[in-house]
């Protein structure tokens, strides 16, 4: 099978997998990609899995690996004032990796609310936070108080632990009973 042959398989499979929010079955790799035979689709799905698009779970379906998400890192740019811009292809990035070093302990939460505007987290963005990370004084945290859940910052004054928003119209949160679910670790949105 030609390289340009096997890329034009992966297209066809990866538009499946957008389009139904799920990989395809290898009779459905063999109605997409035009294959009159199973071993054929389980020869371009064995290619793709060598080149880690797609991986096989315990039963053998299939599912996307992490490099189904990787994306040219290709440089820097200002934020500041403008510069001229170079284009260098500096690395293939899995975006689902740079954001989520620890897929078995991560959890996702989408933000309600205005509390932590000032931290740049606003409502409908998404917080990715480790359940087993130690937190700390200065972390944002997933916090579980005798009125619910909320993301806060943790603090600490003497040897009493708080939790503060970040925006002023909002108190600090001394609450009686308390436990930290997680630590935030990365936050997103999509315009």
């Amino acid at each position: 099978m030609s390289e340009s042959r096997l890329q034009e398989y992966k297209e066809k499979i990866l538009k499946f997998y957008r389009s139904h929010k799920r990989m395809p079955s290898v009779t459905e790799v063999m109605k997409v990609c035009g294959f009159s035979s199973r071993s054929s689709a389980f020869y371009a799905i064995n290619q793709l899995v060598k080149e880690g698009i797609i991986e096989k779970d315990g039963t053998g379906k299939l599912a996307p690996a992490s490099k189904i998400h990787e994306l040219p890192l290709v440089g820097h740019i200002r934020a500041g004032f403008a510069a001229p811009a170079e284009d260098e292809m500096a690395d293939l990035m899995s975006v689902g990796e740079y954001l989520i070093p620890h897929p078995n302990r991560s959890y996702l939460l989408k933000v309600e609310g205005d509390s932590m505007i000032d931290a740049g987290i606003q409502e409908g963005d998404m917080v990715i936070f480790e359940r087993a990370k130690e937190s700390k004084p200065g972390d944002m945290v997933v916090a579980l108080t005798e009125d619910g859940y909320t993301l806060k910052f943790l603090r600490k004054h003497g040897t009493q632990f708080y939790l503060e928003a970040a925006n002023a119209k909002y108190p600090d949160i001394h609450p009686m009973h308390g436990e930290i679910i997680g630590v935030v670790t990365a936050t997103f949105r999509k315009y």
